[in-house]
């Protein structure tokens, strides 16, 4: 990412065709950019990181190790599964820069490299620690397989602005770079490279750190944010999608289909290369929670087929669009995707009680999103048991001046009692403060997990 200017509180950046680098530990990068993994960062550290790390690992392996990680693993099959079970509960999106409040997620290590492992394992100790609710720790280490993606070929221009300059949550405007259908030929299939070199170097550097205290292994793709109506608001402006629709409907037609077929010929690529992972573990199914499930192969972590994974995919930008037009914009397009997966979860903050008709047309859909703009007693009714119910309570109690922890307990008693019936997942996410008062976050999760325990 390069920054061309800078606009008064804003910034006005131009993400360059390769796009940027995810570096999130527990979220899924698109398949079209290099976002999806980890990049490469040059190998070094000392011997005090060393010592720094081992700690933290042995540590960490010690709550991992524990009969209970199992338990709760197998709490999560069951509602994956569609067998009964109590909801369970689950965190993310979290404003990491708020939680630091007595030092625990402070770096001690001295280079780039080892931070962004210390990273990772301060952070799953301190929810392990202070907001456990139902989240698994499997006692390994993964080093990422080092993958080049060379971008579909067209840039996306937006001019941002920040209200917390540590905040990594900002407001967008897009500046359109598709207006005409000759634009949409700029869309191209990624070029993605596995870089074996990089990957083994990585990979021996984690044996070196780690030694003996914790198992290490090579890890691929777990997972890909698609959402390619994410991609055509960005690249063609979010007024001008929702006027196109009606207008130019040829248009959209034209972009949803160039960027789709750049996400199959991506994943392809990633098969063959064989470098997908097993996401039938604790990692975060598209915007949801775990994708333990006991009737999907677990591992290995590279060489995995999309036939034996999750897939998932959303239509934000679509929430108040009728539901022919999400079937003939959005649906329509996200099928083939969807349907290569052997289950697939749908949503993330759009509301969707009302285009069920349409989603049920998606053969292997599993999870379907519940956000705080859904009906949920609707979304009760028409999913039964049928479905998981990815249940997404509002985050705003956290931003008030003070928090009001009996109201969190009404709410979510309210809404579990209409969802009794139903398999669910509880997932507190799009945290974008807290107040700098992190107990907020733990009495929140303490309450809600009491809540589904007792059902």
């Amino acid at each position: 990412m390069k920054i061309v200017n800078v606009i008064n509180e804003g910034r006005y950046l131009e993400m360059a065709a390769e796009m940027s680098t995810h570096t999130a530990f527990d979220a899924p990068g698109t398949a079209v950019s290099n976002d999806t993994t980890y990049t490469y960062l040059p190998i070094e550290y000392t011997k005090e990181d060393i010592a720094i790390i081992r700690e933290l690992a042995a540590e960490y392996m010690e709550y991992a190790t524990l009969p209970v990680q199992k338990e709760i693993a197998g709490l999560w099959e069951k509602v994956n599964d569609l067998e009964s079970a109590r909801p369970v509960v689950w965190h993310n999106e979290l404003p990491w820069h708020e939680l630091n409040a007595d030092g625990e997620l402070t770096n001690r290590t001295s280079t780039p490299f080892t931070r962004r492992i210390e990273d990772e394992l301060l952070r799953k100790i301190y929810l392990w620690k202070h907001m456990r609710a139902d989240m698994v720790l499997e006692p390994v280490f993964y080093s990422p397989m080092i993958i080049n993606n060379s971008g579909m070929g067209i840039s996306i221009m937006e001019e941002t602005i920040a209200t917390d300059v540590e905040s990594t949550i900002v407001s967008h405007k897009f500046i359109p770079q598709i207006v005409t259908i000759e634009d949409t030929e700029k869309i191209k299939i990624p070029t993605i490279t596995l870089d074996k070199e990089k990957t083994q170097a990585t990979y021996q550097a984690y044996q070196d750190i780690f030694g003996s205290v914790m198992p290490v292994e090579i890890k691929g793709v777990q997972g890909f944010w698609f959402a390619p109506i994410d991609d055509v608001v960005q690249l063609m402006g979010t007024n001008e999608l929702l006027l196109n629709v009606a207008l130019e409907p040829e248009l959209v037609h034209a972009s949803m289909k160039k960027i789709v077929d750049a996400y199959m010929g991506a994943l392809d690529q990633y098969e063959t290369l064989g470098c997908l992972g097993s996401n039938n573990l604790n990692y975060r199914m598209g915007s949801g929670a775990y994708g333990y499930s006991s009737k999907l192969p677990r591992g290995p972590m590279n060489g995995m087929k999309c036939a034996d994974m999750w897939g998932a995919s959303a239509s934000q930008f679509f929430t108040s669009v009728s539901p022919d037009m999400q079937d003939e914009f959005s649906i329509f397009y996200e099928k083939p995707w969807l349907e290569r997966f052997a289950y697939s979860y749908y949503g993330c903050c759009e509301r969707l009680d009302q285009k069920m008709d349409v989603l049920k047309k998606i053969k292997n859909l599993r999870k379907i999103s519940c956000s705080p703009w859904s009906n949920t007693a609707r979304m009760a009714e028409i999913l039964g048991r049928d479905y998981v119910v990815s249940l997404k309570p509002s985050p705003a109690c956290f931003a008030y001046d003070t928090f009001d922890e009996e109201a969190v307990r009404r709410d979510m008693g309210d809404k579990l009692n209409l969802l009794k019936n139903c398999n669910v997942e509880i997932i507190i996410k799009d945290v974008s403060t807290i107040r700098y008062d992190p107990q907020r976050l733990w009495r929140w999760v303490e309450s809600v997990t009491e809540l589904c325990n007792s059902r």
